[in-house]
């Protein structure tokens, strides 16, 4: 018997949202990303500014394209976040030299600076959410996950 057979949330005629894995790995986002963006309100920014902070630092992204893929969101929306983020003096863009078309971004000093706050940040707001979950379950959780994101469906 299959996979599929056998869990009925994954059965069509046994569906319950409230149950099914997107539903609770949206609310699960949903929760996240307010508790950080609390958080990082003290700092004037918002939790989207900070991830794009901590991809630009962390090496994860640097240019528009890369962001977007990143976020999973258009190039609109990113251009527009960047424009407000470079207006704030946190990051800056340069068109590539070996490609015009490509758009380099990096931090600024002052972005850099708020950057060191922001990893502690994460980190409080997922130990309150991971409250209760032993450090085998939370690698499992994170292993998942990571599944879950590598699973080409194409």
């Amino acid at each position: 018997m299959s996979a599929n057979l056998m869990t009925p949330s994954l059965n069509p005629a046994e569906y319950n949202m409230q149950d099914s894995i997107g539903y609770l790995l949206a609310r699960a986002k949903s929760a996240l990303t307010h508790e950080v963006e609390q958080e990082v309100s003290a700092l004037d920014i918002t939790h989207v500014q900070a991830v794009c902070l901590m991809m630009l630092g962390t090496g994860r992204a640097s240019t528009v394209t890369d962001l977007g893929r990143e976020m999973g969101t258009d190039m609109g929306s990113v251009t527009r976040l960047l424009g407000r983020m470079e207006k704030r003096g946190l990051i800056e863009r340069q068109r590539s030299t070996s490609d015009r078309r490509v758009v380099e971004l990096s931090l600024t000093e002052q972005g850099r600076a708020m950057m060191v706050h922001l990893p502690a940040i994460f980190i409080r707001v997922v130990e309150r959410r991971l409250r209760g979950f032993s450090p085998d379950e939370i690698t499992c959780l994170r292993t998942m996950l990571t599944r879950v994101i590598d699973n080409n469906s194409g």
